[in-house]
């Protein structure tokens, strides 16, 4: 199982960051402090959950990539 998450600055149009805010590393940054592996692709964030996870662990691991994310925008719109 693999799942792939896409950081853009505009989603109706897909626009991408700029280089120098480098919001993939943010947001591996906030992964990493809150317990979630995701390796950072450029803006493009990857997580393999491994085949057995169970329903619970997948709510666990919603709710934290959701958390990341939503601290990942608070520290990159303010740099756009």
């Amino acid at each position: 199982m693999l799942g792939a998450i896409e950081l853009v600055q505009d989603k109706a149009t897909r626009k991408r960051y700029p280089d120098d805010v480098a919001a993939g590393m943010v947001c591996r940054g906030h992964c990493f402090n809150n317990g979630l592996i995701m390796r950072a692709v450029g803006d493009t964030m990857i997580i393999a959950p491994p085949l057995v996870i169970s329903p619970t662990e997948i709510d666990e691991l919603v709710e934290k990539a959701r958390k990341c994310l939503d601290l990942t925008w608070e520290q990159v719109r303010s740099a756009v």
